[in-house]
């Protein structure tokens, strides 16, 4: 599974032992992700602005 964002690649690769204790293979995260351009950070799923107001979906 590639990473979403730059920021969950940093986190996974600095806490590489911590997730690998937990069974995350961060190698294979890492491969899948490979040459994919990643935004600095992911937008927040399920939720769109509607002007001025916020709408979130279930």
């Amino acid at each position: 599974m590639p990473y979403v964002s730059k920021a969950q690649e940093a986190y996974f690769n600095v806490n590489r032992k911590k997730l690998e204790a937990k069974g995350v293979n961060v190698g294979e995260w890492n491969a899948a992700s490979k040459g994919k351009k990643l935004p600095a950070r992911a937008k927040k799923a399920g939720i769109l602005k509607a002007g001025k107001k916020t709408v979130k979906r279930k």
